[in-house]
C-alpha cells in the first residue's frame, strides 16, 4: 500500500506543480495529493490514513489539529534542514528533487519495518481489460481452479454488477472500513466459498464505491492481502481509476486481449506517458485461445513456476 501525502502551498500554482513532479519521481511509492482548501484538507485527513503533509511554513500556525503522522513545512530563508517535533523544515528554494529525498529519506526511517511473512508471501494479481469482456469472472475463476490445485487463492470481484443484492461482501468490508472497525475476523466473514473456490464477491449496490476512493480500495486489498493466501486475485471492470492504485500494488497486471488489440497498446501508451506502471507487469491473456491446453500452459508460466520458490 502507498503512503499518503498531502501538499498545500500558499501559491496553488506551486502545489500542482509540486505533486505533478512529486507523482513522476515517487508516484510508485506515494500519493500526493493536492489541496487548496485548509477546511477540504483537514476533513481528508480526518477520514483517511495520511503519512504527511508538505506545506507553505506561512501556513503553520493553521496545522495543530491536522490528523497526520508527520508534517514538512517548507521556509525560504533557513537552508538547513531541522526537525522540531513532528514538524520537518525544509528549504523550499531547491530542486523538487532534493525535497522529496529528504521527506523520503524521512518517511523510510520512521517506518523501518518489515511488512507480515503472510503480506510478503502472498501475490496479488489484477485481471483487467480497457473494454467490457463477457463472463471475464467466469475466466478469472478458471484460472484460479488451475492454480488452487497447488495454491491457495482468494477472488475478490470489483465489478460493480456481479453481485447485486447480495448481503455478503465488499460493502460490509467497506461499511467496516469507513467506520476503522475493519479487522480480520470481519474479513473472513465476508468470504465465500463457490465450488471449491473462495471470493469476496463485489458491492451490494453499484453506488456503494461512491462512498470509497480509489485508494480506499487499494487500503482494503492490501488489508486483505494479510490473511495468508498464495494469491489473491482481483476482476476489475472496465473502470481504470477504480483500480488505479492496485495496479502499482499488484505484482502482475493480467490484461484480457479481445479481437480489438489496439485499445491494449493504447493502455500501454497511456501508462507509459504517466509513468504509473512498469510495463514489465503486464501479462495479455489471449482469449481467442480460451482452451484447457492453454490454459494450462498460461498459468503454468505466469503463476506456478515463478512462485515455487
Amino acid at each position: 500500500m502507498k503512503e499518503i501525502l498531502m501538499v498545500m502551498d500558499e501559491d496553488p500554482v506551486y502545489s500542482k506543480k509540486f505533486c505533478n513532479q512529486a507523482n513522476k519521481l515517487l508516484g510508485k511509492k506515494y500519493n500526493f495529493l493536492t489541496f487548496s482548501s485548509l477546511k477540504q484538507m483537514k476533513k481528508y485527513a480526518d477520514e483517511n490514513q495520511v503519512e504527511g503533509l508538505v506545506a507553505s511554513e506561512s501556513l503553520a500556525d493553521n496545522l495543530d489539529d491536522i490528523r497526520t503522522k508527520s508534517i514538512y513545512l517548507l521556509n525560504e530563508k533557513d537552508k538547513k534542514t531541522r526537525q522540531e517535533g513532528k514538524r520537518n523544515y525544509i528549504y523550499k528554494l531547491q530542486n523538487v528533487k532534493n525535497v522529496l529525498e529528504v521527506i523520503d529519506k524521512d518517511i523510510d526511517k520512521k517506518n523501518a519495518k518489515s511488512k507480515c511473512k503472510a503480506n510478503e508471501a502472498c501475490k496479488l494479481f489484477l485481471y483487467y481489460s480497457p473494454t467490457y469482456i463477457k463472463n471475464k469472472l467466469e475466466i478469472v475463476k478458471r484460472i484460479s481452479k488451475v492454480i488452487s490445485k497447488k495454491k491457495r487463492v482468494l477472488i475478490i470481484d470489483l465489478d460493480e454488477f456481479e453481485n447485486y443484492k447480495g448481503s455478503v461482501g465488499l460493502s460490509n468490508i467497506i461499511y467496516d472500513y469507513k467506520e476503522n472497525t475493519l479487522n480480520e475476523e470481519k474479513l473472513r466473514r465476508e468470504i465465500v466459498t463457490e465450488k471449491d473456490q473462495e471470493i469476496i464477491k463485489s458491492v451490494t449496490y453499484p453506488e456503494d464505491f461512491n462512498v470509497v476512493t480509489n485508494i480506499d480500495i487499494a487500503n482494503i486489498v492490501n488489508e486483505i492481502t494479510k490473511l495468508g493466501y498464495d494469491f489473491i486475485f482481483i476482476n476489475a471492470d472496465t473502470s481504470y481509476v477504480k483500480c488505479q492504485y492496485i495496479l502499482n500494488d499488484a505484482d502482475a497486471v493480467v490484461v484480457m486481449r479481445d479481437k480489438d488489440a489496439s485499445k491494449i497498446d493504447k493502455l500501454k501508451a497511456y501508462l507509459k506517458n504517466e509513468n504509473q506502471l512498469d510495463l514489465k507487469k503486464i501479462t495479455v491473456f489471449d482469449l481467442a485461445k480460451l482452451d484447457k491446453a492453454y490454459l494450462a500452459a498460461f498459468c503454468k508460466q505466469c503463476f506456478l513456476e515463478k512462485n515455487d520458490d
